[in-house]
């Protein structure tokens, strides 16, 4: 363990101080990417690069400006694709810089087709890490939604490759870990065996099993499970959170953190994942443990399998999923917007700062409903945004990215 419980809490209590809410200033530079392909007027910014990390929103296969959609996964792939390199472009960037993809779609089916172009646009020694997940429901009627971060100095990436035989062969066009700067982003992992390939029959043993391949990933990069700032976690229950599976999960997962220094997370219930597995977990994590602490109000409380509020690692705050009370969406947008508002300004910052959103919805058909919520908190150079429909009981989650 790199940092200590008492040593987080020291860290969460100066920014409880809010020295710094009083200043309206930026402390890293960003600049707010809108590429002359993309129609106006959208409710997010395409890309935000923010120092040297580049937010780009989730792109669908669509059409920026005029909305036409290709026939086929690999046409529709193409046009995700040129589309995030519309972005890049317009950043200085191109695919090179990228270090990390969600790959989101509608159909698990498309996986192959899918792989096939997407792969074509990186060189084979510059493959990002990635993560590859179904969801019952994409925006405007998307097959498939590519979301990524990109890092302007190349010559501070790099790949990490555990030994051979330490982790689940690759199932697709991605490394297992890609530094950038001082944080490694940790491709999406299952509970696949590395030697045998096969998966275990409870979630309790898939759960283990992937956090230990991860936990190889990790070591390889001279890390920890503790060194993480924030992770997603995925799994498959028809009933959602209120299944059994949700809880067996986290029974295995807290047991790689010590009290108290557990990640930002966001979970989700989706419909279907990459071969036979149950769950999948992706890590976010840093080398730069000095300047790492938990944000935590004192409405949230500890918990040993969540930081709760958020996660400040230098600079950047990565907030846990937050989904907010009330009868009606907009309600619960605000509840939770409200929630990560407070986290914020624990850390001495407020909505100015966010640089990236992921917005998730019990029903796509909603999304009108949100835009209108996210413009109010938003209303000037909005962050970069990825939208998608998940299994919950809960009509939103939110999950921000900000940075002083």
């Amino acid at each position: 363990m790199k940092l200590t419980s008492a040593a987080c809490l020291i860290v969460c209590l100066a920014f409880s101080a809010g020295a710094l809410l009083g200043e309206q200033h930026h402390k890293v530079e960003r600049q707010f990417i809108y590429p002359d392909e993309f129609a106006p007027g959208k409710s997010y910014t395409p890309g935000v690069l923010v120092g040297d990390y580049l937010y780009i929103a989730g792109q669908i296969d669509k059409d920026p400006k005029s909305g036409a959609q290709p026939e086929g996964i690999a046409d529709q792939t193409r046009m995700a694709m040129d589309n995030m390199g519309h972005v890049l472009r317009a950043a200085g960037m191109d695919f090179g810089n990228v270090v990390t993809c969600h790959v989101q779609l509608n159909d698990m089916d498309n996986y192959k087709g899918m792989n096939e172009v997407y792969g074509s646009y990186f060189g084979p020694d510059h493959f990002p890490a990635r993560t590859t997940l179904e969801f019952p429901g994409l925006p405007g009627g998307a097959n498939l939604e590519v979301t990524c971060i990109a890092y302007a100095d190349k010559s501070r990436i790099s790949i990490v490759t555990p030994p051979a035989g330490s982790t689940p062969a690759a199932m697709g066009p991605y490394r297992p870990g890609v530094w950038a700067g001082d944080l490694l982003y940790v491709s999406g992992s299952g509970g696949r065996d590395p030697k045998t390939n096969e998966v275990p029959a409870t979630m309790e043993e898939q759960t283990d099993r992937t956090m230990k391949n991860i936990g190889a990933i990790l070591a390889a990069a001279g890390l920890e499970h503790e060194d993480a700032v924030f992770a997603n976690v995925y799994f498959l229950d028809p009933d959602g959170y209120q299944g059994p599976t949700y809880g067996k999960l986290n029974s295995i997962y807290k047991n790689y953190f010590t009290i108290g220094t557990a990640p930002s997370r966001a979970s989700f219930c989706l419909t279907k994942l990459p071969g036979t597995i149950s769950t999948e977990i992706t890590f976010i994590a840093t080398r730069d443990s000095a300047n790492k602490g938990r944000v935590v109000p004192a409405s949230m409380g500890t918990s040993p399998t969540s930081s709760g509020g958020g996660v400040l690692a230098g600079d950047t705050l990565w907030t846990s999923g937050k989904s907010g009370k009330g009868d009606t969406l907009e309600a619960q947008m605000r509840d939770s917007l409200e929630a990560i508002r407070d986290t914020l300004n624990l850390a001495g910052m407020d909505m100015e700062h966010v640089v990236d959103a992921h917005v998730y919805l019990k029903d796509i058909a909603d999304m009108p409903k949100m835009d209108a919520v996210f413009k109010e908190y938003f209303p000037n150079n909005p962050p970069a945004r990825t939208t998608l429909q998940v299994v919950q009981e809960q009509l939103e989650q939110v999950q921000v990215v900000a940075v002083r």
